[in-house]
């Protein structure tokens, strides 16, 4: 299957005589930083699925220069292409490139390879929580000597090395940037989907999966846990009830709300509870990553 990779960079774009000339997919850029949108997003996505080409995948080109800023970055991503989901079935791709790393410096920043793994990690995981099947795109430079792919291995490879030998390691092969096709003016990357087209979206979790996360922080609160939870197909309200079922109040449990600065060793001394108790009765997964506004059972 013939991918290709598009943005404004390829202005506009006949998607009928571009699917004529053989191309399968397309991965469109939603955007850029700090929820930069591609100007030419909408006319991409509609224009391919108009002109009946199937396959569609997502990129976010970063400037993050933090965990945290990369987690966002999905979000920005997921609210660009909100109002067509389901369509795209390549994945969506966290992008972060040599610009990406001359922009941190410039912010003050030198990021290692420590830090750019775990901005990959924080999109991918908050691109899958809102539910879409997450990627990341690197050259053979990156792969080497910045990024830890051990730590990735849950993710799509989309993977940049452009030579005659084909690349067998990865889901999306970039093998050039300088391919012609009928319907773009000027130059464009050229990919091959090396992994299997059938492995869709993620299996999505059950309410009350999602209700457990609910209640260990991990969708926000109020407005922004509504709009992330239908954002991620879930339904809000149906949800909510089952928080509030196991939330509700009995005279033998005790809850408390965490403040800055709370450790949940600190918080197991102070109610002398174990850390392991805590970790069970609250779904959490990672002990030193509890969040300010969240609410223990602590007894």
């Amino acid at each position: 299957m013939v991918v290709i990779d598009v943005s404004v960079h390829q202005g506009k774009i006949d998607f009928n005589k571009v699917k004529a000339a053989g191309i399968d997919g397309v991965v469109i850029r939603a955007g850029y930083g700090r929820g930069n949108i591609d100007s030419c997003l909408k006319a991409n996505i509609e224009g391919a699925i108009e002109a009946g080409i199937d396959n569609l995948g997502i990129y976010w080109f970063s400037y993050a220069y933090s965990p945290d800023m990369a987690k966002r970055e999905a979000q920005y991503c997921s609210d660009a292409i909100k109002n067509y989901r389901g369509k795209f079935n390549l994945g969506v791709y966290f992008d972060w490139e040599y610009d990406s790393m001359s922009f941190a410096k410039k912010m003050g920043v030198s990021p290692n390879k420590s830090l750019i793994t775990n901005m990959v990690v924080y999109f991918c995981e908050e691109i899958k929580a809102l539910g879409y099947k997450p990627g990341y795109y690197l050259n053979q430079d990156y792969s080497k000597n910045y990024i830890d792919e051990t730590k990735l291995t849950a993710y799509r490879r989309w993977y940049a090395k452009y030579t005659d030998a084909k690349q067998k390691n990865c889901y999306l092969w970039q093998y050039s940037s300088k391919g012609r096709v009928n319907g773009i003016s000027g130059n464009v990357d050229m990919n091959e989907l090396i992994g299997m087209i059938s492995e869709e979206q993620p299996k999505k979790k059950t309410n009350a999966e999602i209700a457990a996360e609910v209640i260990a922080g991990k969708w926000g609160n109020g407005d922004d846990r509504k709009r992330r939870l239908t954002e991620a197909g879930y339904d809000y309200n149906a949800i909510q009830a089952l928080v509030n079922k196991s939330m509700k109040p009995d005279d033998n449990i005790i809850y408390y709300i965490v403040k800055k600065g709370d450790t949940l060793s600190g918080i197991a001394q102070k109610y002398s509870v174990s850390t392991t108790q805590l970790k069970k009765w609250n779904s959490i997964k990672d002990i030193n990553k509890i969040y300010v506004g969240q609410k223990l059972r602590v007894k």
